[in-house]
């Protein structure tokens, strides 16, 4: 139910995307924090930055704060010179190297796009390119660490409340703000009330139960959910930022909170973007919400990677270390390791979920993937495997090179895409084989005869016109192309003297040696 709910958000979501005013796409950050010309890009209406420690997501959300001008009067805005201050001490040696930065944002609107630069040389300041009448978007921004109330200046600050001498100003949460909560919390309150007192307030809670306490006695968990909830449940047409969003929350309640936050995003028309170190919070908004920063070490700086998935992202949370991992390129490559593999586990005497395949990377992504795999601790438990036509491209040395190991590099049969390989196999399929896939013998053939002559005079590459090609015959067949791929590849994993062996065979030597 839940995983319904959040693919039917994702659509709605990116439907909305378009009717958002000045919504944030990018961002440029050049000077700051060791970050040299890097661009985020903002697809999705609720994104999520991800990426290790000391990767610069904090500094991305902190400079996301400084795109808008607050509406009204008496707001103070976010700018950089707050957000970024240097150490400038009157008396000692030691302070912060100062350095020109630049931001630069970049807003979508119905009418087009529109841009803003911030720059520090001596100081900071905001120029439009030299657009007349241009200036600063104005938008309500909301800026929030988690863990902020654990901070002791500020619990020092709430505690002095109970010494005041006039009873501090009361005022109840509305039932939006509450409900918010309510998603996500084991129990129902009946009333939560804010205490406050100058800049300094408190919550205290009645349960309907009838238990009463502050905030102070609340566990990490319900403090960060009622904080949230009381203060971005009525904000309309805002960007949101919340830094470390999964900080003292349960798995389960993280991805019930990812799911309020895009229902909240849908019906209040905001923009919302986290940071986070969660796997779980990074599955709850689809590939192009998510933002992955990366140190490159060859380069020295951040970059962004596009989104990870499959293998790269369990490998990056720690959530495949007792699985071998095989990385392949495409759907025709999976499926036709997952028919060899189908073939060779029950052999081996293995769980299938002790393997796990990954693809849709692109070889030219592998040596990338396995640096990454080696800074994450799991390139011992991983398998690159290639199509055939990389097997002379060099590619298997830039693989070796990132891994800073021997790492083993397999190659599916013949010298093109794997989808003109299962294509050939398929004319030689025998007949009892061939009604698996709902069709006689003489049709597929006849099927197979109209393709090949609806292709010939085809000007593409041969890899495309032999994927265009197979697409179209598992479309006639109902079925999807991993499915005629995976049924191909267990025939002929079985059969001795088929092309596929050498790739059988060192993957059985590779299962065995790693069960051992």
């Amino acid at each position: 139910m839940l995983e319904r709910r959040l693919l039917e958000l994702w659509e709605q979501l990116q439907g909305k995307k378009p009717h958002l005013a000045h919504f944030l796409s990018e961002i440029h950050l050049d000077g700051i924090r060791g970050f040299h010309n890097l661009q985020v890009t903002f697809d999705y209406p609720v994104s999520v930055i991800a990426g290790g420690n000391a990767t610069g997501k904090s500094t991305v959300l902190f400079a996301a704060a400084c795109a808008y001008k607050g509406p009204g009067a008496g707001v103070k805005d976010f700018v950089p010179s707050r957000l970024f201050p240097d150490y400038r001490p009157k008396h000692g040696e030691r302070e912060d190297m100062r350095q020109e930065i630049t931001i630069v944002f970049y807003y979508l609107n119905a009418g087009g796009q529109g841009s803003m630069q911030w720059r520090r040389s001596k100081g900071w300041s905001r120029s439009f390119f030299r657009r007349e009448n241009a200036s600063q978007p104005e938008r309500q921004v909301y800026l929030r660490t988690l863990s902020n109330i654990s901070n002791p200046a500020e619990v020092r600050g709430v505690l002095n409340m109970s010494r005041l001498s006039a009873a501090p100003e009361e005022n109840p949460l509305t039932a939006s703000q509450i409900e918010f909560a309510h998603q996500m919390l084991p129990f129902r309150y009946a009333e939560v009330i804010k205490l406050s007192s100058g800049n300094k307030n408190l919550l205290f809670a009645t349960q309907e139960g009838g238990a009463k306490y502050s905030e102070l006695h609340m566990a990490a968990g319900e403090r960060a959910l009622l904080r949230l909830s009381q203060e971005i449940a009525q904000l309309k047409n805002a960007l949101v930022l919340i830094d470390e969003v999964e900080a003292g929350l349960h798995p389960w309640v993280q991805q019930l909170l990812m799911l309020q936050l895009q229902q909240l995003a849908l019906r209040n028309s905001l923009q919302i973007i986290v940071t986070t170190h969660s796997p779980v919070v990074l599955d709850s908004v689809p590939r192009h919400g998510r933002v992955f920063l990366d140190r490159d070490e060859s380069l020295g700086q951040v970059v962004v990677r596009e989104p990870y998935r499959d293998i790269i992202q369990n490998a990056l949370y720690g959530r495949a270390m007792e699985a071998l991992n095989l990385l392949c390129e495409d759907e025709a490559a999976e499926g036709i390791l997952q028919g060899v593999l189908d073939f060779l586990i029950p052999k081996a005497g293995m769980r299938r979920e002790s393997i796990h395949v990954g693809r849709d990377t692109g070889a030219s992504a592998f040596p990338m993937h396995a640096e990454a795999l080696r800074k994450f601790g799991q390139i011992q438990n991983t398998v690159f495997v290639l199509d055939g036509d990389q097997r002379h491209s060099g590619i298997e040395e830039k693989i070796q090179g990132s891994a800073r190991r021997a790492v083993p590099v397999l190659f599916l049969p013949s010298g093109g895409a794997p989808e003109g390989w299962v294509w050939e196999r398929l004319q030689d399929i025998s007949a009892s084989d061939v009604s698996q896939l709902g069709i006689n013998k003489g049709d597929l053939l006849d099927l197979m005869n109209q393709l090949d002559a609806i292709y010939a005079a085809a000007t593409d590459k041969p890899a495309e016109i032999a994927k265009a090609k197979f697409r179209s015959l598992s479309q006639h067949l109902s079925r999807d192309v991993p499915d005629v791929c995976r049924l191909v590849a267990r025939l002929e994993a079985a059969r001795k003297a088929s092309d596929i062996q050498p790739l059988v065979e060192r993957l059985v030597e590779i299962l065995l040696r790693w069960r051992e």
